[in-house]
């Protein structure tokens, strides 16, 4: 369920230093999962982009690190996580109410939700980018459950409407795939293009 467009691998030096282009606690949380050796700079970007959903979160994540990279120099990591649902694209809800119409569309069905990754060195130009999917079903949500989610305001920032790893994981009654990526950032994935730039981690540093 994944996508890659891989280059030559190279060995990166160790003190060269991760950036993360987000300032989003949930994605600053899951990349200390890997590593404590990074610096989470937040982009600013216009995150609408043409294409495919998968086409889509790429660009997104490419166009973040590029920002960032003008003014920052290291391993610059991207992710940008969208929800798709009959071919609509659910992305972080502006208001209430498209929160709302969000959460009774995904009631009582699947949707899938797509995290683009964009990697890049600044010094060697090395780049790795990939999409990783995960199915996720939701069960039926009565018009009180909605509201009494949307009063605790964890919709806000998040694409769908809703939040795994918070209360919105009472929706949820299975899913296929990757639960980290729902979360906004497929930490295997990441990990494993890490490796594929020859960046070494902690994890493997303690292991030799």
């Amino acid at each position: 369920m994944t996508c890659l467009s891989l280059t030559t691998k190279q060995d990166e030096p160790m003190d060269i230093p991760i950036v993360l282009a987000s300032g989003s606690p949930r994605r600053i949380e899951l990349l200390k999962k890997i590593t404590s050796r990074f610096v989470p700079i937040a982009s600013k970007i216009d995150e609408k982009v043409d294409g495919t959903p998968e086409e889509q979160a790429i660009t997104a994540a490419h166009n973040k690190v590029r920002q960032i990279a003008q003014k920052h120099e290291g391993i610059i990591v991207g992710a940008d996580t969208i929800v798709v649902v009959d071919d609509e694209i659910l992305g972080k809800p502006n208001s209430r109410e498209q929160a709302r119409r969000m959460l009774t569309k995904l009631s009582a069905r699947e949707h899938t939700v797509i995290t683009g990754l964009y990697i890049l060195s600044t010094k060697t130009k090395q780049h790795r980018q990939a999409c990783e999917k995960t199915r996720v079903h939701f069960c039926a949500l009565t018009k009180d459950q909605i509201e009494a989610y949307l009063d605790t305001g964890e919709y806000a920032d998040k694409a769908g409407a809703y939040g795994i790893q918070g209360q919105g994981a009472l929706f949820i009654d299975r899913i296929c795939g990757d639960f980290f990526n729902v979360m906004g950032l497929p930490v295997c994935k990441l990990y494993l293009l890490l490796r594929e730039m020859g960046v070494r981690l902690e994890l493997e540093n303690n292991n030799e």
